[in-house]
């Protein structure tokens, strides 16, 4: 069979939806989008901008803080998604899935190994599951303004602590409630208004992609939480004046009480907040799996939908594209990387098998052989030469991502905290909702088959080092 994809395309992202649990189209009834970062992509230069410059100003304006706050300019590639703010302790922090933390920053000073397994390592009784109300996750895009603005306040506070004497949890309140303000107050939306090409990346596809799932026959539903002012200057922005014939039912002002509220959804087409018990009853869907929901919010979008309704869920993910095309094209440094962990994996069967052999001779002679000795010098030597290689070109690797936090989706040699929760809460994954064009309306997604370390028994550094013993023995 000739190969489906260009050989030429193989280093860049094409659009693929990933599929983490199986997902027949043809059983879905209906499909709802969220708006922000989903349908609308902001573009963080402008739109990210915005919000700390007017957060910022509301700190030093209503709240008293510093004017020198007013002079930090934003820089909107220095976080991520994924990451945890640690207020009680001004931290950001990165997880991997077991929720050991590898990277910690404490304002824009990274903390040394020793720092931070003084207080997160889980042999450590202040160790908790970062879950209590001392944690923020930055979960979201719209998050990253707070991150930075915590970050530097805190860079702030401990450079000045005479001119700034609140505790770095009172900062994060502060931060939040001056952004959140941003939102609501019109500071961000009536300039989105003027010029919504300034703020928001216009998706050539769009508008092909959502009319292909209306003629599909499915019903179509928008569930945001922007108001309706809002969201028809997007709307017509991304779609056109078009946008309400292409919905059956269009919910605004609808989180965070979408799912707890018991106001009615009565006859009709546009509403704001409601019950996803009358949405189900307008879609004429029984079941909560009938309908697939696209959004970008981990939590408000996809883990309660999931948890909560039983709805399918798609993730929209922006920063996809980056790590798979940065992924592609340092396949040569990654193979080195897996060269360079097995020899390490050699490394240290050889050196247990020399030290068992030195605790055997010693046991029975009383001491070491010059010859075992000096083999085994040169052994531990080499492999901490190994070892810092590997330290070293892990480091690099992981910068080709981002400098400062890495692969979105790994944490060192696990995968993140953050793609865990892709991974148990999205049914399906991409970088955008226009990919779906490149699919058929009734596609049967299927994910790859799970892999255990046993699956892979060949690879295991374990078997190599039995499969040495047996051979020195």
């Amino acid at each position: 069979m000739p190969s489906l994809v260009n050989q030429s395309s193989n280093k860049r992202y094409l659009g693929q939806v990933f599929c983490n649990r199986n997902l027949n189209m043809q059983k879905i009834s209906a499909i709802g989008f969220d708006m922000d970062y989903t349908l609308s992509e902001y573009i963080p230069e402008s739109f990210e901008t915005l919000a700390y410059e007017g957060a910022v100003q509301k700190l030093v304006t209503h709240l008293g803080y510093p004017p020198e706050l007013l002079e930090i300019p934003y820089d909107h590639t220095k976080f991520v998604r994924g990451l945890v703010i640690d207020k009680p302790r001004g931290n950001i922090i990165k997880m991997d899935r077991h929720k050991y933390v590898k990277i910690a920053y404490h304002g824009s000073r990274k903390l040394t190994e020793v720092e931070r397994k003084a207080v997160y390592d889980p042999n450590n009784t202040t160790w908790d599951s970062f879950t209590g109300s001392g944690y923020a996750v930055v979960d979201t895009l719209f998050s990253l303004p707070d991150a930075f603005l915590f970050s530097a306040i805190v860079d702030f506070k401990d450079s000045n602590p005479d001119r700034l004497s609140k505790s770095y949890e009172e900062i994060f309140k502060d931060v939040r409630t001056s952004v959140d303000l941003c939102h609501r107050d019109g500071v961000i939306k009536d300039k989105v208004a003027l010029d919504p090409g300034k703020y928001i990346h216009k998706d050539e596809h769009l508008k092909e992609t959502l009319d292909m799932w209306r003629e599909s026959g499915r019903k179509m539903f928008l569930l945001t939480n922007s108001l309706y002012d809002f969201t028809k200057v997007v709307m017509n922005f991304v779609y056109g004046p078009a946008w309400q014939d292409v919905f059956d039912i269009i919910i605004v002002g609808a989180c965070p009480m979408f799912g707890e509220a018991s106001s009615y959804l009565e006859e009709g087409k546009t509403f704001q907040g409601g019950h996803w018990k009358h949405l189900h009853n307008l879609l004429g869907v029984s079941s909560g799996s009938r309908i697939l929901y696209v959004g970008d919010h981990m939590y408000s979008d996809i883990l309660r939908s999931k948890r909560q309704l039983g709805w399918r869920t798609m993730l929209v993910i922006p920063e996809l594209e980056h790590q798979i095309n940065v992924m592609l094209e340092q396949t040569g440094h990654f193979e080195k990387l897996e060269e360079l962990r097995c020899i390490r994996d050699e490394l240290d069967g050889w050196v247990n098998t020399l030290e068992q052999a030195a605790a055997d001779i010693e046991r029975k002679q009383g001491n070491d052989t010059p010859t075992e000795e000096d083999e085994l010098e040169e052994a531990w030597a080499e492999q901490k030469r190994i070892r810092a290689m590997l330290r070293e070109e892990t480091k690099a690797y992981h910068k080709k991502f981002h400098p400062q936090w890495g692969q979105l989706f790994k944490t060192g040699y696990q995968n993140s905290r953050f793609a865990l929760q892709v991974e148990n809460y999205a049914c399906l994954y991409s970088s955008r909702v226009s990919n779906f064009r490149h699919l058929s309306v009734e596609m049967n997604f299927r994910c790859m088959s799970d892999v255990m370390p046993h699956d892979r028994i060949s690879e295991n550094p374990v078997t190599r080092f039995l499969l040495r013993r047996g051979r020195d023995n």
